[in-house]
């Protein structure tokens, strides 16, 4: 089921990029033709990143082991079985051979599409504007920005530690340009800076794509959630801050975010709260179970149906990801009376003798099949809410009560005194209950406060949790560490 990249002429292990390949892309005259020939046209720019985001909805990426899989199974809100695959990284085991396998995999594809969206980067900043459509120009180029930081991030989240841990610690190597030597690691803080500079970057290029242009096809406008837009930028940065202990900048960013959800003003009306119709229908493939109107970035996934109707059924056994009844009952605090949150009402069924996590489910027929999130707009809601907790706590409260309401528990409001403490608290609960299988997001904000305890583990994690390990040959050959 592994996708191939479309129309991207050089995909390359990070030790080749950043050693001594012979074949490289400007080596000889013919690598270079094919260079020009691809980024002659728009369609070369945009086939380049349509196959960067195919590649992201491969296994080996979102797909599986960035997504529902590996990544997510480290924030232990599945019940994973003592006997299947999944085990070695539920301990995180990662010196073990299928995840070290795993890990390299997720390192080595991650930066092939950073080194792809780095040709499109380098051509397009010295491209004729005017041989684009519309804002197709402003678009590919914030999109490659973006995503650029977008994968390293993800990088830093797993394999750097966290600012909260160390800010002079080796960052991962922040790879920006073509080149045969080896790009050097920075520290956690600069690598973190060059995170910041491209997501500007990107919302820069981004906006550009936004404003109306003369004669401009609307349908070339990359808008949609299934692109990097200025919004998933946006969004992106507040996340980068919050990581990095800035909370100013973290709030900034994330209440741009929050304010677009209800301004029907703004240049584009980019998501909105999911509306409790879509919640209520008898017939299963009518429910929107992932709240996509609520989400800034999302991947299309074409095999979904094989690997979603797979892992989180009683087709995959041992290897079935979910979380237990009694787990779930736990994460959705139904001794406490929220039955009826649709993220535990509506997101679990019944397969055989178990229940299991349903909201990514293929649906026959179903409105919104093979969609799976990166960015939702209640991170933003989680993140503001984490700022004020000290400075604001009702409008925080106040935050994390619009949320529970769209969750149907306006019966259950937060009580308006609660303490910092406490906030932070509801804001862990949240992450729990929003973001089961969804990226690893659970894991990261343990690894964020630099946790003491992970839930379901009882592994105490240090940094030899937290920080996987980089793969033995770029160890080897580029001389990196962790």
């Amino acid at each position: 089921m592994k996708k191939t990249v479309i129309n991207i002429i050089y995909v390359l292990s990070l030790v080749c990029i950043l050693t001594s390949c012979n074949d490289w892309l400007d080596v000889t005259p013919k690598s270079q033709i094919k260079e020009e020939e691809q980024f002659s046209r728009e369609g070369g720019f945009v086939d380049q990143l349509t196959g960067v985001y195919t590649a992201m909805t491969s296994e080996e990426m979102y797909g599986l082991n960035m997504g529902i899989g590996f990544v997510e199974v480290l924030s232990h809100s599945y019940d994973i079985d003592a006997n299947g695959n999944w085990r070695y990284a539920d301990d995180f085991d990662y010196t073990e051979a299928t995840s070290e396998s795993t890990i390299k995999s997720i390192w080595q594809n991650t930066y092939n599409c950073i080194s792809n969206l780095n040709l499109v980067i380098k051509n397009i900043e010295s491209a004729d504007s005017t041989m684009f459509s519309g804002n197709q120009y402003w678009a590919c180029g914030g999109e490659a920005f973006g995503l650029r930081a977008f994968l390293h991030l993800d990088l830093m989240r797993l394999f750097a530690q966290a600012p909260s841990m160390s800010t002079s610690a080796n960052g991962v190597p922040y790879v920006t340009d073509y080149t045969t030597e080896v790009v050097k690691q920075k520290s956690v803080s600069e690598t973190m800076e060059l995170i910041f500079n491209d997501l500007l970057t990107a919302r820069q290029w981004l906006k550009k794509a936004l404003e109306p242009r003369d004669n401009a096809d609307e349908t070339n406008l990359r808008t949609s959630k299934n692109y990097f837009t200025y919004y998933a930028a946006t969004l992106t940065l507040a996340r980068a801050y919050l990581w990095n202990g800035d909370k100013t900048n973290a709030l900034k960013y994330a209440q741009e975010v929050i304010d677009a959800a209800t301004d029907t003003t703004t240049l584009d009306h980019p998501y909105s709260w999911v509306h409790y119709t879509t919640m209520q229908s008898s017939n299963k493939n009518e429910l929107d179970l992932t709240f996509s109107t609520e989400h800034v970035f999302q991947l299309k996934i074409n095999e979904w149906e094989d690997i979603a109707n797979y892992y989180f059924t009683s087709s995959a056994g041992s290897n079935a990801l979910s979380p237990s009844e009694a787990t779930a009952e736990d994460i959705y605090e139904l001794s406490s009376g929220y039955g009826n949150d649709y993220r535990y009402l509506k997101a679990y069924e019944q397969d055989g003798e178990k229940k299991y996590l349903c909201k990514f489910w293929h649906w026959e027929g179903g409105r919104n099949n093979d969609i799976y999130p990166l960015l939702r707009m209640t991170e933003a809601y989680y993140i503001a809410a984490e700022c004020l907790k000290d400075s604001d706590p009702k409008k925080a409260i106040e935050l994390l009560n619009t949320v529970r309401e769209n969750r149907n528990l306006s019966l259950y409001p937060l009580s308006d005194d609660l303490t910092s403490e406490q906030i932070q608290n509801e804001i862990y609960k949240e992450y729990r209950k929003e973001f089961v299988g969804e990226a690893g997001q659970l894991f990261f904000y343990y690894k964020r406060l630099n946790a003491s305890e992970i839930k379901g583990s009882a592994i105490r994690p240090g940094k030899g949790v937290y920080v996987l390990p980089i793969p033995q040959n770029d160890r080897d050959f580029g001389g990196y560490s962790n």
